[in-house]
């Protein structure tokens, strides 16, 4: 077996992150590493303190250094051999060794995802990265095939959920950018080796993480900060010359309302979209400037 670890950021939710460090399996995972950005709480002190059947190392981080960051600190301290990545209000399921044996089996793949099993539906995200000009779409190609291995399918895409074991390797190449707080970092990931990797990715739907979305009034204010998510964005653009991001018929269950307004406006062409996805921008920044 593989020495492989967890890696999860910390801002505050305590009781989520107690039932995802409860839902380890035993004997897969040689290390977890929390990357705790939050404040100092008792509840946090009293959960480290508990006994585990893996090593758990907790990396105390400046307050709010944000995802990025935390990320980057985790691989930094880490030298297991694969690295999974999951959020606190995921859990890990039984059968999270599937992916660490495809893995293993799948040189290419620099990362491999479960889905997330949220409110009994399936929730993926997946998605591939296309260029128009200075415009960055996020659609799906035609013709994906998956292929079975070690038993299970995977099938190739771009970007995969925030619940997917990496290759040591893999993150050696391009990792999380320490600049973002909270927004983008996660498709930072994937363009960055998009543009300067030949690593592949997929998505195994065999595997499913459970996911308990939402948080108390402290958490929701960061994670859902105008400012905070359209500086990100705001970076991301500049950092690699785009001038807009845009959904093509793939919208996320967050975004929906968005697909409703380009087809209410029955905007086809990318060039319509990224104007109307400025506006939407220029009102997030009109609410973080008044936040």
């Amino acid at each position: 077996m593989p020495s492989v670890a967890l890696g999860v950021k910390v801002f505050s939710r305590v009781s989520k992150l107690s039932e995802l460090l409860n839902s380890i399996p035993k004997g897969i995972f040689d290390t977890v590493y929390v990357a705790d950005d939050g404040e100092s709480d008792p509840q946090k002190k009293e959960l480290y303190s508990n006994n585990h059947d893996y090593d758990l190392i907790i990396l105390d981080l400046e307050y709010d250094s944000g995802l990025g960051f935390g990320r980057r600190r985790i691989i930094e301290e880490m030298d297991e051999e694969y690295l999974l990545i999951v959020d606190s209000d995921h859990e890990v399921p039984d059968n999270v060794d599937v992916l660490i044996n495809q893995m293993e089996s799948s040189p290419e793949f620099g990362g491999i995802a479960g889905l997330w099993l949220e409110d009994g539906s399936l929730v993926g995200g997946c998605h591939d990265l296309f260029e128009e000009g200075k415009v960055l779409i996020r659609d799906i190609r035609d013709g994906k095939e998956a292929s079975i291995i070690e038993g299970h399918p995977i099938i190739p895409f771009e970007f995969v959920p925030n619940t997917a074991i990496f290759r040591s390797a893999c993150l050696d190449s391009y990792a999380w950018d320490e600049e973002y707080i909270i927004g983008s970092e996660h498709l930072d990931f994937y363009v960055g080796h998009k543009r300067h990797t030949d690593w592949k990715f997929g998505v195994c739907p065999s595997v499913l993480f459970p996911h308990k979305p939402g948080g108390d009034s402290s958490y929701l204010q960061n994670r859902q900060s105008a400012a905070k998510n359209m500086d990100s964005k705001s970076y991301f653009l500049e950092k690699w010359g785009y001038e807009q991001v845009v959904w093509n018929d793939v919208f996320p269950p967050q975004y929906q309302h968005r697909q409703v307004l380009l087809n209410q406006y029955l905007l086809s062409s990318t060039k319509s979209k990224a104007l109307v996805q400025s506006f939407l921008d220029a009102v997030q920044n009109i609410r973080g400037f008044f936040a």
